[in-house]
């Protein structure tokens, strides 16, 4: 499971995002930022279900990895 978790982070990192299985379910992380004259700046990463369209929000990569590590530990196919 490290090893998939691993390759989620270097891969979203390199590419600015991520896509996997979890459960033969779905899922993206993806770094999300924006700004300019009418939006506030964020700068996150989410985690989104691509069934639903579900998302939740992490303030670094690290805390996206480390729920997943707690919550999904089914996680295949990563697809970079």
């Amino acid at each position: 499971m490290k090893d998939r978790l691993t390759s989620i982070k270097n891969v979203a990192l390199d590419k600015t995002w991520v896509s996997f299985l979890h459960d033969n379910h779905p899922y993206s992380l993806l770094h999300w930022s924006i700004g300019g004259f009418h939006e506030d700046t964020k700068d996150v990463w989410l985690l989104q279900d691509e069934m639903s369209f579900e998302a939740q929000e992490f303030s670094t990569i690290e805390d996206a990895i480390q729920w997943m590590d707690e919550h999904m530990e089914n996680i295949s196919d990563v697809l970079g």
